[in-house]
């Protein structure tokens, strides 16, 4: 099989800690090829028919690994799997590549579905379970987001729609003199959405970070914020701690699942905080190596053997 996976430039990448380098060197190991290309290069031929300029790599278990060829015109179509891995935020750029990967032909199968990518927005993507999600406000108004602050008594969490790795969350109460201010940069002057939430304080013991492969929870890790930081996310410096899913949560998973199956979505991450989901992550969700870590478990196998079976299922034509 030809893989190609769309990334952010390869020397960002951590061998250690990247989850597709972990499922790069998966389909390596398989006697996969590998191709890589940054979003940038992604265009239209005179056909519509999706193309990049991609470099073939060596996959190494080390520091150093990877080797690159010289960089080639390829079309998307050429490949069997297209892997969209580029790390958010969704911006302008990023919605643009989803209608280009749309038009990709079959049989190549593209992860996760870019018209899912496109429609669920990761924070507002979980209010379609908003029986499983905190009392939410979605606004631009700084006067309803602070009525909504009144109404959860004084306190909440703010987060912008296209943020990722905790960038823009704050945790805001009554006594806050900068309240105001954080809602204006968040708002950028009201012309601009903002997520409002309950402040869950089960978060000081851990968000909670559950790998979702064809629907199915696989795996999980605990998110533990820092003593000074309101933020687990890892990219804040939370720190990774070994987790068991409770009944409450195979609920949630038992209610998301079906849905993600039925868009596409292979890969997904879930938070949750306490008995609340927070956010479905589909862009480019993380936590496999820190679970494989903790657990000894390595979902990059269940991730590559779920995209073998789908290609499998495309080209028989069923």
């Amino acid at each position: 099989m030809r893989h190609l996976f769309i990334l952010d430039p390869l020397d960002r990448l951590l061998p250690d800690a990247d989850t597709s380098i972990a499922f790069m060197r998966e389909a390596a190991g398989r006697g996969h090829h590998i191709d890589s290309c940054e979003m940038p290069s992604l265009g239209l031929g005179t056909e519509a028919r999706p193309r990049c300029t991609a470099r073939s790599l060596e996959l190494r278990r080390s520091a150093d690994w990877y080797r690159a060829d010289e960089p080639m015109a390829r079309f998307l179509d050429e490949y069997d799997v297209v892997w969209m891995r580029k790390d958010p935020p969704f911006d302008q750029a990023y919605f643009y590549a989803t209608h280009i990967l749309d038009l990709v032909a079959p049989p190549t199968l593209v992860v996760n579905d870019p018209r899912t990518l496109r429609d669920a927005n990761e924070k507002l993507f979980a209010l379609r379970f908003h029986e499983y999600c905190p009392p939410t406000c979605v606004s631009k108004s700084i006067a309803e987001l602070l009525a909504f602050r009144e109404e959860l008594g004084g306190e909440m969490v703010v987060k912008p729609l296209d943020g990722a790795g905790g960038s823009g969350v704050f945790h805001i109460t009554r006594e806050d003199r900068n309240a105001v201010t954080i809602l204006e940069l968040g708002t950028r002057q009201e012309t601009e959405y903002l997520m409002a939430q309950r402040y869950l304080p089960e978060v000081r013991t851990g968000d909670k970070r559950i790998i979702m492969i064809e629907g199915e929870p696989l795996g999980a890790v605990l998110r533990v914020p820092t003593d000074k930081e309101a933020r687990a996310n890892f990219h804040a410096g939370g720190a990774a701690q070994k987790t068991e899913l409770t009944e409450r949560e195979r609920e949630i998973c038992g209610a998301v699942g079906p849905i993600l199956r039925e868009t596409g979505i292979i890969f997904a991450g879930l938070d949750v905080i306490g008995d609340w989901l927070t956010e479905i992550n589909i862009t480019s969700p993380t936590g496999i190596r820190e679970i494989a870590e903790l657990d000894g478990i390595a979902l990059e196998r269940d991730v590559v053997d779920a995209v073998e079976r789908r290609v499998a299922f495309r080209r028989s034509g069923s």
